[in-house]
């Protein structure tokens, strides 16, 4: 006999679960919403020529509609994590006297996922007891009955199974997801470092999590070396977008902020961001960069990047036990590998570091990359110009300078401006953490590798004043003068007084004078930072090797001083109208201004000669003496 109470509930969750309302199931049955009323209440059953058409709609059998069993299946999907098939009809009619044994096999229900994911199937069922979840891997048996309550209905946030591997062989994951989840990670990186990996397996493998929250039974199966992540308030999974991937906080670059050597800044911004504490003038005492000057008769800009002559970047990463891949020039058919790698590191998190990226050659950290990798993120010392134009409460009013000169009128300079500033407030501040895209494929990378043990910091110490000795002597390198070559050329060419005469090129003597202003500060902060490292070195020498550091250290010390006092003046006749004239390119004192400069580099060489002398003294030391 057929229970009527039985059969209006079984409408009434089925519809649910359907997510139709009576009016919307009546539409499509075309009855009226009375009727389906009606039925949901025990008051008269469907009418016989109804029935097909309410068991499609409800994607059920009309037995189980009208049987009176105490299991139903609701929902069952066939799924791998990433590909999921209905197949609720099948199942439930796999249902025999309120019991269900599915052997879980693709010919068995009659579908296929091709691929080697990870594949089983999950079902929702309602008993007397209410509505519950379950599931079961491929080749496995899935077996309930009406006193089964597996998972229940409307629970929190829970991970109920876990596997690394694939299809064709796999484990469970479900303790290091117990680990991983104590520590409330954002984001789980799938890979061998955090996942027990096969070692029969040549194939992808993939970390498949079975989940439950208030919505029901979820499956999500992730690739090696890509991640998933926790939803709003940790109640859902989902795979990290791969074509986006951006790391939040590396810090802000810009010149005048005691780092004026691009390639050690970007590098501390990158170690910063890795949690590897290294200050700046580590880094630049370390590498040996500290200790450079270089110098090209051209009077080009290169000549204060720190890699242009020198290798400064191996006894660096040697030091402090990292391995690194530098890439020169890829050219444009090599460029797509390139950019998978650099989007790997990012996945990684790790930074990259480049040079070239915005406005001029200059070393920076590429910080992320959107669009699938066709535009890289980064930080470079180029970006303080736009920050504070964005920051700026008059950065309109700048914007409409720029236009009306051009000919458009205030009111359409503001219009754009404002238009335009907004939207680069957007991207800038919202969209990409605070980074800005950059303008040019970089010429020359630098990859992080893996960091093993690094040099003592005695043993890091002799090397830079091994680098010392080496770059002062070392010879030109592609145009570049270094060491002492580089001092006695930078003063040749200041005295050559036909080269700062404006009459004929004022041009170029333009540059010799911005080239000549980023050398001088290219001078003090590495001798600063010379200083610095000196200084927090002297520990790890006895008295005697105590006493040349101190003296290296007041050498380097002086430097730096009195190049800034210098420079400062050369400011100061600036600011007083001391500029061009026909004659001259200092205006009145510029020949005694070069001749002074040049006596100070004079001095500056003797005291790096002998820096080096005290160096060689401190390595010559035998064991037992330093």
């Amino acid at each position: 006999m057929i229970d009527l109470e039985k059969v209006g509930k079984r409408i009434a969750a089925l519809r649910r679960e359907r997510r139709l309302t009576g009016e919307a199931l009546a539409e499509r049955l075309q009855v009226s919403p009375q009727a389906v009323s009606k039925w949901e209440n025990a008051r008269c059953l469907p009418e016989t020529a109804v029935l097909p058409a309410l068991a499609e709609a409800l994607e059920c059998s009309i037995d189980s509609l009208l049987c009176p069993r105490e299991l139903f299946v609701l929902e069952a999907v066939y799924t791998d994590g990433q590909t999921h098939i209905p197949v609720t009809h099948f199942v439930d009619n796999m249902v025999r006297s309120n019991a269900l044994c599915v052997y879980v096999n693709e010919p068995f229900l009659g579908v296929a996922i091709p691929g080697g994911r990870l594949k089983m199937l999950t079902v929702k069922y309602q008993t007397s007891n209410g509505v519950f979840f379950s599931y079961a891997l491929q080749n496995d048996s899935l077996v309930l009955d009406k006193d089964s309550t597996c998972f229940g209905e409307g629970q929190t946030f829970q991970i109920i199974g876990a596997y690394y591997g694939n299809e064709r062989e796999f484990s469970s994951a479900m303790q290091k997801m117990k680990h991983y989840e104590y520590f409330r990670w954002d984001k789980i990186p799938v890979n061998q470092e955090t996942f027990p990996s096969s070692t029969a397996s040549d194939d992808t493998e993939y970390l498949t999590l079975v989940y439950q929250n208030a919505d029901g039974i979820h499956v999500i199966s992730c690739p090696e070396n890509e991640e998933i992540c926790y939803g709003s308030h940790r109640t859902r999974l989902f795979l990290a977008d791969r074509g986006k991937c951006i790391l939040k906080g590396v810090m802000r670059l810009a010149w005048g902020e005691g780092m004026e050597c691009p390639w050690a800044g970007a590098l501390h911004a990158a170690f910063q961001y890795m949690g590897e504490h290294c200050s700046y003038h580590r880094i630049m005492g370390m590498s040996g960069a500290c200790w450079r000057v270089c110098f090209t008769d051209v009077w080009d800009y290169s000549c204060t990047d720190a890699l242009v002559a020198f290798d400064y970047a191996t006894p660096l990463f040697r030091s402090l036990g990292y391995s690194f891949r530098m890439v020169d020039r890829v050219e444009k058919h090599e460029r797509k590998a390139e950019r998978l790698a650099v989007m790997e590191d990012i996945r990684r998190g790790r930074p990259v570091l480049a040079i070239n990226l915005r406005v001029a050659p200059e070393w920076g950290v590429i910080t992320g990359y959107t669009e699938n990798g066709d535009r890289f993120l980064c930080r470079t010392y180029f970006d303080r110009e736009v920050f504070e134009e964005l920051e700026s409460e008059g950065c309109a009013d700048m914007a409409n300078a720029d236009c009306t000169e051009e000919g458009g009128s205030v009111e359409e300079g503001r219009s754009g401006a404002e238009s335009r500033i907004e939207k680069d407030r957007r991207l800038v501040f919202e969209e990409n953490e605070g980074y800005l895209f950059n303008d040019f494929w970089p010429f020359l990378l630098i990859h992080f590798g893996e960091k093993g043990e690094g040099a003592s910091l005695e043993d890091a110490l002799k090397a830079s004043l091994s680098i010392l000795i080496s770059s002062f002597h070392a010879p030109r390198a592609g145009g570049y003068y270094q060491g002492k070559e580089a001092y006695e050329a930078w003063i040749r060419g200041l005295t050559e007084d036909s080269a700062f005469r404006p009459a004929s090129d004022q041009e170029n003597v333009q540059r010799r004078l911005c080239v000549n202003d980023s050398m001088m500060v290219n001078l003090i902060d590495s001798r600063r930072a010379a200083a610095a490292y000196l200084k927090e070195s002297m520990d790890l020498l006895p008295e005697k090797g105590r006493t040349y550091l101190a003296k290296m250290a007041d050498n380097c010390r002086e430097i730096a001083d009195k190049m800034s006092d210098f420079r400062g003046r050369l400011e100061g006749a600036a600011a007083c109208g001391i500029e061009y004239n026909e004659s001259d390119a200092f205006g009145a004192a510029s020949s005694k201004l070069r001749k002074e400069q040049a006596g100070l580099l004079g001095e500056f060489l003797e005291l790096d000669e002998e820096s080096c002398r005290l160096a060689q003294l401190i390595l010559e030391l035998p064991d037992s003496a330093q």
